[in-house]
């Protein structure tokens, strides 16, 4: 837009007074600048007035620049933007661009929220498909013993949700008993749909009920709703350090937790709030380094206690179910209480520090109810507790726990206790589990750097009906130069002096993935020494093994030895153990089998998402996922990526280097997002083109022009530009052509054929061009 022509190049527009008078001077020279506020540009022109050199600006440009609306109400109409109370402005007429420079005071600046990954929220998706995980384990023993195991699920998954159904299978011959003895014993059914953008999963069928840690846990088949935050997992749940500051001009931001940089960045001019995932659980130190546009440089450190049991200020977590008790469960298939039960529960950050709770649970006979929290307290740790009653045949009961947590740099200590009073039940108790009645630990650990580690625990244990347990115990270790780790642990049994236990262990770790272990360990009865070595593998389908050897003074000597393989298509393992007289050998396969986007595949075991990359039915195109080759695809153009991880980023790409000449690719990357236990079917469109390298010659044999456009079979639109030595290259050909040159001083046609030929980019001419 067009500027004053008599302003000069630059200046700072501090002159007051009132503009030349006259009426075309009061109208001014419209203007559109580029305008920076406190050195935040805004990426929109704004309009302003250009009276000599002065600007002025309409109250409602004014409002978008920022300026706070009571601040414009006491502008006087008509007043130039230098004589705005405490505002500086440098007006450049030929780049067409302002500087202002203005108190936040004035302004409506919005708080800058920069480090947090909280916001990052996914979309899931789904293809139909089945999977079949399979667990096989077969031994055979020196007695003539042979044993068969196997667990299987099935798992079929669609935009409904997920349904899977597994089983626990064994069978056994023994050399004195006629025939197998066999078993089939159902595990899980279960039917799972989860809502993502509400982060709320239903589950029917088998389930295990929410629980607190001053509850019990109940295995039930029935009906499960609750909230999941797995759903979008670069969600944090627990509360994050927070720094708030002011930057007078865009600055660098660096920040160190522990002396260990976790972010690295700039803010804009104005407040802001750097937030970091903590990266310790208790006590840190951070340190705000921040350098403005000037090189000036501040340093900020405060103190700050992260606990990750507790729940981000307004966020909720629940779960409700019902439905009935299981019972024998992995020894009876269909073995299901009488009664229903119902069980609820609920926890809420009310602030960064606070988080309540709540639970309870009832079925015939029984009522249990309770009221929980926990809260830290500075930067001297987290403290919990909880109140509990019940009523149970007519009795009431009470439980009641406290603990208190604290972890500050090499320093970590705890204590926690729950009591249950008189007949305290819940619904496990109604079926045989016995309920706690008092259950104590404390523990203290420091770690001094050269002098190692120690540490001090006691727990305490007692159920109804069974004899109280109390130990105390004592530890020291420290890893020195080359891997190596040295460790002593001592426990006593405080209601049984002769009953304790001193161990020793070391470990060494080598190159190339070697690790040996020693130990001796003396309780009340025996000692017992063990020596071992260990090779994992070196690339994703190497071989892992180990070996290892025992003295006992009770059981003798006994040795092993194992080796496994993570393949493409399984995971298998053999081994050998010898004890005594008695030796066994055994060997192991575990994996899945996929129906899934048009094939059938074989793989290692697939535990949660998947992806089937179609890469158009080309073959032996290589696959990465997060970069890692992973495979190349079949004679199908279909390769199956296991691993993935559910609603979560997940890279998928190609290799197109080796890929024919005449082959397009839309896209070598795409971003992968599966279901919880579902797969994707990951399409990357090619497709081959009809395409050839042309060399044109005028009729006096030079070549045609460069830059000449070329229009291929009577298009509009230009199918190419001819390059050096005459050359164009050109695709959609068809096996008769016709070419229109134009441009660069060039005005020809020619006529050529075409023959397609597969993984070729033919060179045709030279070719003539004729006027």
């Amino acid at each position: 837009m067009p500027a004053a022509a008599q302003t000069p190049p630059a200046a700072d527009t501090q002159a007051s007074g009132p503009p030349p008078g006259g009426a075309a001077a009061d109208a001014g020279a419209m203007v559109f600048l580029l305008v920076t506020v406190n050195g935040n540009t805004d990426a929109d022109l704004t309009q302003f007035s250009d009276r000599g050199g002065r600007l002025y600006v309409s109250p409602e440009n004014a409002a978008q620049l920022g300026f706070r609306a009571d601040y414009l109400k006491k502008i006087p109409p008509d007043t130039p933007l230098d004589a705005y109370p405490g505002v500086k402005a440098k007006y450049n007429p030929s780049l067409q661009s302002l500087s202002i420079t203005a108190p936040f005071s004035i302004l409506n600046v919005s708080t800058a929220v920069v480090g947090d990954k909280g916001g990052a929220r996914t979309q899931a998706s789904v293809s139909p498909g089945l999977v079949l995980n399979y667990d096989l384990y077969s031994s055979y023993t020196n007695k003539n013993s042979l044993s068969l195991s196997g667990f299987g699920q099935l798992r079929a998954f669609n935009d409904l949700g997920v349904f899977s159904d597994s089983y626990l299978l064994s069978g056994q011959h023994v050399s004195d008993t006629p025939g197998w003895q066999r078993s089939t014993v159902r595990m899980d059914t279960t039917l799972q749909h989860s809502w993502q953008d509400k982060e709320i999963t239903l589950t029917m069928g088998d389930a295990l009920t929410n629980g607190l840690s001053w509850t019990r846990q109940t295995r039930i088949g029935g009906l499960q709703i609750a909230r999941d935050f797995s759903l979008q997992p670069y969600q944090s749940t627990t509360p994050l350090p927070a720094y708030f500051g002011s930057a007078a001009l865009p600055s660098a931001v660096q920040l160190y937790v522990n002396g260990i940089q976790q972010y690295n960045g700039t803010v804009p001019a104005g407040p802001f709030q750097l937030n970091v995932l903590p990266s310790v659980n208790g006590a840190g130190q951070a340190r705000v380094v921040m350098t403005d546009a000037l090189g000036r440089s501040t340093t900020v450190s405060f103190p700050f206690y992260s606990a990750v049991n507790l729940l981000r200020a307004g966020l909720t977590d629940w779960s409700f179910e019902t439905g009935y008790v299981r019972q024998n469960y992995g020894y009876q298939s269909f073995d299901y209480g009488h009664d229903p039960m119902v069980s609820g529960t609920i926890r809420h950050g009310f602030t960064n520090s606070l988080t309540l709770e709540s639970h309870f649970e009832a079925s015939k006979g029984v009522a249990m109810g309770g009221l929980g929290g926990g809260a830290t307290v500075g930067s001297l740790g987290t403290v919990s507790g909880s109140w509990a009653q019940s009523r149970s045949q007519g009795r009431g009961g009470s439980q009641y726990s406290l603990s208190y947590q604290l972890q500050h740099g090499r320093y970590s200590l705890g204590a926690n206790t729950q009591r249950a009073l008189r007949n305290f039940a819940d619904v496990a108790t109604q079926y045989g589990s016995a309920p706690i009645l008092r259950t104590d630990s404390a523990y203290v650990s420091v770690d001094t750097g050269m002098l190692g580690s120690f540490g001090l625990n006691y727990a305490y244990l007692q159920q109804a009906g069974q004899p109280r347990s109390r130990y105390a115990g004592a530890s020291w270790s420290r890893t020195f130069a080359h891997g190596v780790t040295l460790g002593v642990a001592a426990n006593q049994n405080l209601d049984n002096h002769g009953d304790r236990t001193i161990s020793l262990n070391l470990s060494i770790n080598f190159d190339k993935g070697v690790s040996a272990y020693g130990s001796a360990v003396h309780s009340k009865d025996s000692t017992t020494y063990t020596a071992s070595v260990n090779r994992s593998a070196q690339t994703p389908d190497g071989w892992s093994w180990g070996v290892q050897a025992q003295q006992s003074d009770q059981q003798g000597m006994g040795a092993s030895g194992q080796v496994s393989r993570h393949a493409q298509y399984a995971d298998i393992g053999a081994g050998i153990n010898s004890l005594g007289s008695d030796q066994t050998a055994y060997a192991t396969a575990s994996g899945s089998i996929v129906a899934m986007g048009g094939g059938l595949f074989a793989s290692r075991r697939i535990y949660d998402g998947f992806a089937v990359v179609s890469t158009d039915g080309v073959p032996d195109v290589p696959v990465k996922e997060e970069n890692r080759p992973v495979g190349k695809t079949d004679s199908r153009g279909l390769l199956l990526v296991p691993g993935l991880q559910s609603y979560q980023n997940n890279k998928v790409s190609i290799d197109p280097t080796n890929l024919a000449v005449d082959m397009r690719i839309k896209r070598v990357n795409m971003n992968v997002v599966p279901r919880q236990g579902s797969g994707v079917n990951v399409k990357f469109v090619m497709e081959r083109v009809h395409a050839a390298s042309l060399i044109l010659h005028q009729p006096d044999g030079k070549d045609v022009p460069m830059g000449a456009q070329a229009f291929l079979n009577g298009s509009k639109d230009a199918g190419g530009w001819v390059g050096y030595d005459g050359r164009l290259y050109l695709e959609g050909l068809q096996p008769d052509n016709r070419l229109i040159v134009s441009g660069a001083g060039a005005d020809c046609s020619v006529q050529f054929p075409y023959h397609a030929k597969a993984d070729t980019l033919p060179e045709i001419g030279p070719l003539t061009c004729k006027p």
